[in-house]
Parts: structure tokens; C-alpha cells; sequence
């Protein structure tokens, strides 16, 4: 066992990209052997290690994953584990997670799918969708998510998300008081390393610059919006043409050690013009709803209301987004409630 090893290992705030930087030949192979060690208090941190070192598909990152999936008996969540850490082996894990999604644990296939809606490309589309289990499960709804981010980051149509209804919608009652404001400054050089730690895998194949992101603060909360570099420079006119998966929204820990992915940005097209957006949880599970009408697209711009989806922890907001080739500005009273609520906005009603 090393020294530098043990330090990563007792860290409580995040990795020390120094100490990181300095860790040799001997040190490799400690963090590797921990992570070979069913036995080791420590394995699942040392395989966060490894995919810190090296996330190469012949190095010791892809070897520890394989020789944990390949366990006689695993442990459901150690397997879990590896197969969250090997997303940042981008599509070189994809054959290590489609094995692992046939499984019949429900741990070891949720984490699989999650795993392959962050690194499979449209090519691994027709396969994926043969082997997904039924959607009605955590398993099979899981899936039929994963299918739709593969199908949406390559802009292919077949895999649309079901729209928002007012019945699902929750609005800031009009005499709230207790809200905060959203703030929706430009991202700091701080921000810009810390996510830039972050592989393509982690982002979802997403490739955000600096010149796509914003800032969203909210309370004691500070987040990054990430547009996708290439979807930016036609929006809104590609949210109208086909499904994107336009962006993330990444979340600050609470130490601010490091950025992690909340939301997915999803758009689609309404089939008159306009578009649908939906921020979905990685999970699936969906966090906000806007639709922009053709007739809210002008001029390169398109203006629409951002909506909180009914969902447990639901927190309304008030909030008008503009998207153009420019990005995205986050406009409208920019108001989201402090206290969950279970209110709905009631349906108009038909004239």
C-alpha cells in the first residue's frame, strides 16, 4: 500500500488534481489491486481511482471492471459501481454494459442501462432495442429512457418522450412569498475547470465550450447550463427539424469540489412548427416541461415558459428561457419556490 494512495482513498472533498499528478508505477498498481480485492474496504473508491488515471480500454480501469463483472457471486452494488465508473471509457464500455443490462439483478441492469445512455452511439440503437426489457419497471423504464438519449444525442426520430399535460404541471401560487431569485450569470474559471474534470462519457457525449454555458444560481445552489457546442449554432431551427439532446444542467457539490450531471436538456419537434423541451433527471424521471409555438420562433429566437413537473420534491418555478445561435438566456420573473409543494395549475377552461 502507498502513501498517495491512502490520501486519495481518506479524502473527504474531492481528489487533489497535485497529488493525482504525482502518483507513479507502485501507486498504480495499489490502486489497482485494492480494486481487485473483493475483500477491500476501499474497492469501489479505488476503481474511482483507476478511472482517474487511466480510462483507456486496455488499461486497469477497463481490467478492474471486467474482472468484477466477471465475478462468481458479486456483489450486486460493487458491480453497480463499476459499471458507473466505466462511463468514462465512452464507448469503449458499451460491450461491458450491454453484457451486464441482460442481468437479472435489478441493481447490476439499471446501472448498465445508465451507463449505456451516456456513452452508446445510434449504431448500437437496433440491438439496444431488441434486447430492452418491457417498459412497467424501474428495469424497463430505465431502458426505454436509455434508448431515448441514444436516439435523441444522434437526432433520430422514433424514441419521443411523452409531452407534459397541465394535469402534471405545478406553478408558484400567486401570493408566495418565500421564493428565491434565479440568477443566470456567466460561468467563472472556476467553473470551467471543475467541469472541464468531467469526461466525455460523464457529459453524455454532450461537447459544451465556454461560450454555451451559463451560470444558474438559486439559493445555496449553483448549477451550469451546457449546451452542446454544435446544436447551439442552429438553435432554435434543429429543435425543430428533429429530437436533440441539446445540453445538461450540472450540479455543484456542496463542498464545490466538483460538477455532476442533474438534468438532461431534451427537445423535439411538435409536428406544427414548434418544439417541445423536457429536463430530465438521469433516472428518467421528468423534471420541467416548455413548449415554444411556431408562432413563439422569430427572428432566430425562440421564447417560451419553463414549467416544474408534478414529481416528489417538485419545486415550482417561474421562468421564461430564450434559445438562439447566441445561447440560451434565462428570462421571465426567474422565481422558484423555497418549500416543495403539491398545488396544480387547474386546466383553462374550453371557451
Amino acid at each position: 500500500m502507498t502513501d498517495r494512495i491512502d490520501q486519495l482513498l481518506a479524502s473527504k472533498d474531492g481528489v487533489d488534481p497535485s497529488l493525482l499528478a504525482a502518483l507513479d508505477a507502485d501507486d498504480l498498481a495499489d490502486a489497482l489491486g485494492r480494486a481487485l480485492t473483493r475483500e477491500d474496504a476501499h474497492r469501489v473508491r479505488a476503481l474511482g481511482i483507476l478511472a482517474l488515471i487511466d480510462p483507456s480500454p486496455l488499461g486497469p480501469l477497463a481490467q478492474a471492471v471486467g474482472q468484477v463483472l466477471a465475478e462468481p457471486e458479486p456483489d450486486p452494488f460493487t458491480v453497480a459501481a463499476a459499471l458507473d465508473r466505466a462511463a468514462v471509457m465512452g464507448r469503449d464500455a458499451v460491450p461491458l454494459a450491454q453484457a451486464a443490462a441482460l442481468s437479472g439483478e435489478p441493481v447490476v441492469a439499471l446501472a448498465a442501462w445508465r451507463t449505456l445512455q451516456q456513452v452508446a452511439t445510434s449504431e448500437f440503437l437496433d440491438t439496444l432495442t431488441q434486447m430492452a426489457p418491457p417498459a412497467g419497471d424501474m428495469v424497463g423504464d430505465q431502458a426505454a429512457f436509455a434508448l431515448s438519449v441514444i436516439a435523441y444525442r444522434a437526432g433520430l426520430p422514433g424514441f419521443e418522450l411523452t409531452p407534459a399535460d397541465d394535469t402534471r404541471i405545478v406553478a408558484i401560487p400567486a401570493d408566495e412569498e418565500q421564493v428565491f431569485v434565479i440568477n443566470n450569470p456567466a460561468p467563472t474559471e472556476e467553473d470551467v475547470a471543475l467541469l472541464s474534470r468531467l469526461s466525455a462519457g460523464e457529459l453524455y457525449l454532450v461537447r459544451p465550450e465556454r461560450e454555451g454555458m451559463r451560470a444558474i444560481e438559486c439559493g445555496d445552489e449553483r448549477m451550469l447550463l451546457c449546451i452542446d457546442s454544435d446544436i447551439q449554432m442552429g438553435m432554435p431551427d434543429t429543435f425543430v427539424r428533429g429530437p436533440s439532446l441539446a445540453g445538461l444542467i450540472t450540479a455543484l457539490a456542496p463542498l464545490g469540489t466538483d460538477y455532476s450531471v442533474r438534468y438532461l436538456v431534451l427537445t423535439w419537434p411538435d409536428g406544427t412548427g414548434g418544439f417541445h423541451v423536457m429536463l430530465c433527471q438521469p433516472d428518467g424521471v421528468q423534471a420541467y416541461y416548455g413548449h415554444a409555438d411556431s408562432d413563439e420562433i422569430s427572428d432566430g429566437t425562440a421564447t417560451f415558459g419553463l414549467f416544474t413537473v408534478d414529481r416528489p420534491g417538485a419545486c415550482p418555478i417561474s421562468l421564461t428561457p430564450s434559445v438562439s445561435a447566441s445561447g440560451v438566456v434565462l428570462g421571465g420573473d426567474r422565481l422558484s419556490m423555497t418549500e416543495t409543494v403539491t398545488d396544480r395549475l387547474e386546466p383553462e377552461a374550453a371557451e
